[in-house]
């Protein structure tokens, strides 16, 4: 015979996990600190991706976008970083001064 409280139990469980992951995922998308990291695409495309597609977003995020712990992160090219402090050059005089 079909047992509905089991059922009920069994969905109850199934849905607090898929929430769990999905807010996982979502903290984890958000969290990482350069879009470079993600294995593919980018943080926009994973978040949107998470939020529209809901636990089977998290799962694909999870299983193929998430950027790799063991990786070291990757460093900003040299253009963009900034130069310590202290180290520009002095403004050139004004001409009238």
């Amino acid at each position: 015979m079909f047992n509905i409280s089991g059922f009920f139990l069994f969905f109850m469980i199934f849905a607090i996990a898929a929430l769990g992951v999905w807010i996982w995922a979502l903290v984890d998308a958000i969290s990482v600190p350069n879009d470079s990291d993600y294995k593919t695409g980018n943080k926009l495309i994973w978040v949107v991706v998470i939020v529209f597609a809901q636990f089977i977003g998290a799962i694909v995020y999870l299983a193929v976008g998430r950027p790799d712990p063991t990786r070291p992160p990757v460093a900003a090219p040299p253009s963009l970083e900034q130069p310590p402090p202290g180290s520009m050059p002095s403004p050139p005089p004004s001409p009238g001064g």
